[in-house]
């Protein structure tokens, strides 16, 4: 049936922007809306890609674990926000797990309706490798940061990572993690994570909330992580 309010939502995908109401209820047919009232693995790590998730409300952990047993959140996606598209093409298994929390709901799309939707709106595919290529090249950027010393800049070029990573593409995109989990992505202390936020903040770079850091200026940001410091701030 012709669902005008999930037809709306999915054109706030950029992939699905321009679909016809038609291409719309066709994905919608195949989909289902998941709703979760507890913290739930939706994909498990070495399970096969199964899905393409869009977070319609609440969020989605990706997690990765070492073989230790340790476990560390790398992103958070929110509302508007999908699972990796390029995963369902891969035939490995997922390396990561996917986690809804709380009062999550979520658009599940099964990965070879969706491949095969795709295959007959070849028109698609330079968004998706656009949506897609950004988190790559974000990805890349995580490697840059051991070559800063600077501890600030290194913090602010991972919350740009983990924005673009997450697909919050507004304005002044929220990363989603409480302290303790950006502290694990940061390999620092309490005290030191606590210090760069507040100088960050002080400059009026971020805002912090709960649960949530908002980048209030992207570029600003980005030109902050990138600026030659002194060698007083280095040693900082």
């Amino acid at each position: 049936m012709h669902n005008p309010g999930l037809a709306k939502f999915l054109r706030t995908v950029s992939v699905f922007s321009d679909l016809s109401d038609d291409r719309c209820d066709e994905l919608i047919s195949h989909s289902a809306v998941e709703r979760f009232d507890r913290r739930t693995v939706v994909q498990r790590s070495g399970d096969p890609h199964h899905h393409l998730y869009i977070v319609m409300t609440g969020r989605l952990e990706m997690v990765a674990h070492s073989p230790w047993g340790a476990e560390m959140t790398i992103a958070v996606f929110g509302p508007g926000s999908t699972s990796s598209w390029v995963a369902l093409f891969l035939d490995s298994p997922a390396e990561r797990t996917l986690i809804a929390s709380p009062d999550t709901r979520l658009l599940a799309i099964p990965a070879l309706p969706l491949r095969a939707f795709l295959e007959q709106q070849p028109q698609l595919y330079p968004k998706v490798l656009a949506l897609d290529g950004k988190r790559f090249r974000a990805l890349l950027d995580l490697t840059q940061l051991v070559l800063n010393p600077v501890r600030t800049q290194r913090l602010a070029t991972l919350l740009l990572m983990i924005a673009e990573v997450s697909g919050d593409t507004s304005d002044q995109p929220r990363v989603l993690l409480t302290h303790h989990q950006l502290q694990q992505l940061a390999n620092c202390s309490r005290q030191v994570l606590h210090r760069c936020l507040r100088e960050l903040q002080s400059s009026g770079l971020i805002a912090q909330g709960y649960g949530s850091v908002q980048i209030r200026d992207v570029e600003a940001l980005r030109d902050y992580a990138k600026r030659p410091r002194t060698a007083s701030a280095v040693r900082s």
